[in-house]
């Protein structure tokens, strides 16, 4: 990543309460702090230059607050570690909430410095700083952080931050926010604080399950014959992917899989016997038929898992055991928590603790899976356009796929096409539902790749990229490369389907679905948006012989370090070759 570096001397000494900020954020190891800037925080901003060089943090310089926060989040999603970003007083906090919101939602650590003040009015500028000063800016967004401080002195700020650096990487993991009074970060310190031995102040080890749940949830799985694991949440390590495997193949088990997270199982293994599933309730009816036949579903911090365990409403036959940390952030102010599932064994455990004692527990071994591998993969087809033949054309501009992650694929990407063999092979969706969160995601994906070696490609819809698309000029401005293919369908499409489940009751014109639903008269040029942003535009592709030829002009182009869009054409409807009725005006 490409970081500016400034003139003259470093002023190494900690004057200032900011540097103290500043200071914590190396301390910690923080690699990056992603920003839009603002004058709450240019004490912050003027430490991070002139006292850290721009070092251990480097700044990623972002067009939108909630750019900074989606960048941190895709950090996380990459790495399992948090990155550090700033906002801007409450006007940034308040357009920051929704990259926060989804990151809440997928359980993502960051650490989020804010800003306020002065506190003490008599330092407030007219006007400006007196609106932009709050009561208690926390309480924005109190529901969906795990923690969050304002401190009033130095020595509180290296015990806030610390605090806040244990609790955002202590499982289960979510955002944690410091806001930082705008006089205490410009007021010259008698003295440095006493900083902390950071080796002291860790988080804790994952949480394990009672020995007796174990050899229970052992017993059961012995005696099962079509054992079905939901792998949803899990670690980034070898060990805890071995060790995945490892219990499947003892168990001769089913295992699924969910687009929401990042890989968490080789999707080309013959116990993942489907492509990883969108909603268990949209699935196919074999997918329902697996559920139905099962005796034990054995379910690792899955998303949703009640709406798993019933089939139209009707609950299954299985004894069911769940594996989560999630109960501990749970609240009453947003239902993320979702429906309570009924379970016959419950731990609250780390999932991949839990799975290497049951592969302990069990011993050794090797069972066929229960059930025959169903395949997906969709044949060549060079007369049409469609997102089958856009994953395919993906494919084929990257032979080894197993050096590309892909930070999030559009609604019917056939997965089956890109077979995932890491923790780094996918990375999952935003986790919140905020549509327009997954370019910046993207780019924060990007940069922790970068780091890795890896080539970093995403799937995106164009409602997604139009609501964040001028994210990307972070990418080009800092040279983190990164690929994005736009799954350009000109239209808010899953509405056009909700607008005709609603005229279907109705019994009201299926025609008009398409009303305030589309993006088009004009279209929206993306490959020239992509090139106003300093970034390599190529497109419409509207001619199928096309595809192919500017798929892999894209990898090239990302091969070299570059940033590239490949705005894509698709009708909407067209999803998996099956069109759906409807139309627009002409």
């Amino acid at each position: 990543m490409r970081a500016d570096r400034p003139v003259g001397k470093i002023d190494d000494k900690v004057g200032f309460g900011s540097d103290v900020a500043a200071q914590m954020l190396r301390r910690f190891g923080f690699k990056y702090v992603s920003l839009n800037p603002g004058a709450s925080y240019r004490g912050l901003h003027d430490s991070i230059v002139n006292h850290l060089g721009n070092m251990t943090p480097s700044m990623v310089l972002c067009l939108h607050e909630d750019h900074a926060v989606g960048i941190a989040h895709g950090y996380a999603k990459a790495t399992g570690e948090p990155m550090a970003c700033v906002l801007h007083s409450n006007v940034g906090l308040l357009h920051g909430m929704m990259g926060l919101y989804n990151a809440w939602c997928d359980r993502a650590p960051m650490f989020v410095l804010g800003a306020t003040g002065p506190v003490d009015a008599s330092q407030r500028r007219p006007w400006i700083d007196w609106i932009h000063t709050s009561a208690d800016q926390g309480g924005m967004i109190r529901d969906f952080v795990k923690w969050d401080n304002q401190p009033s002195s130095a020595d509180a700020l290296v015990e806030a931050m610390a605090r806040a650096n244990i609790m955002t990487r202590s499982e289960p993991k979510a955002p944690v926010y410091i806001c930082l009074d705008a006089g205490l970060q410009e007021a010259a310190l008698e003295k440095a604080p006493d900083f902390p031995d950071l080796a002291r102040l860790q988080p804790p080890a994952p949480p394990r399950a009672a020995k007796v749940d174990i050899e229970a949830t052992a017993k059961l799985l012995q005696g099962a014959k079509k054992p079905v694991l939901l792998i949803g949440k899990t670690d980034w390590t070898e060990s805890g992917w071995n060790n995945r495997i490892a219990l499947a193949e003892r168990l001769g088990a089913v295992v699924f899989t969910d687009l929401k997270n990042r890989t968490s199982f080789p999707t080309d293994h013959p116990c993942h016997v489907v492509a990883p599933l969108e909603q268990v309730g949209r699935s196919a009816e074999y997918v329902r038929d697996m559920l139905r036949d099962a005796d034990v579903i054995l379910a690792f911090d899955w998303v949703d898992l009640d709406s798993a365990l019933r089939i139209k409403g009707e609950k299954l036959k299985a004894k069911a055991i769940h594996v989560s940390l999630d109960q501990h952030l749970h609240n009453g102010a947003h239902a993320n928590y979702l429906a309570l599932p009924e379970l016959d064994i419950f731990m609250a455990a780390s999932p991949d603790a839990v799975i290497a004692d049951l592969v302990a527990e069990l011993g050794p071994g090797k069972t066929k899976c229960w059930h025959e591998e169903i395949r997906k993969i969709p044949t060549r087809d060079e007369s049409r356009i469609n997102v089958d033949q856009m994953a395919l054309a993906l494919r084929e501009a990257f032979p080894d796929q197993d050096e590309v992650t892909l930070t999030g694929v559009c609604r019917k990407f056939p997965m089956d096409v890109w077979p995932a063999h890491s923790p780094l092979a996918y990375m999952g969706k935003d986790g919140g539902g905020g549509i327009g969160g997954m370019p910046s995601i993207s780019i924060g994906i990007a940069l922790a790749m970068q780091d890795k070696g890896r080539k970093t490609v995403g799937v995106l819809g164009d409602g997604d990229f139009l609501m964040g698309g001028h994210a990307i000029w972070s990418a080009a401005r800092h040279q983190i490369p990164l690929m994005l293919v736009i799954n350009n369908n000109r239209s808010y499409f899953n509405d056009e389907l909700h607008q005709e489940t609603v005229a279907k009751k109705r019994n009201r014109p299926l025609e008009n679905r398409w009303i305030g639903q589309r993006i088009s008269d004009p279209d929206v040029d993306l490959a020239k948006f992509a090139e106003a942003q300093g970034v390599v535009g190529i497109g419409p592709i509207t001619n199928p012989a096309d595809l192919g030829p500017a798929m892999k002009r894209g990898a090239e182009i990302l091969a070299k370090g570059g940033v590239v869009l490949i705005d894509v054409h698709v009708t909407p409807g067209e999803e998996r070759g099956a069109a759906t009725t409807g139309h627009r005006a002409t």
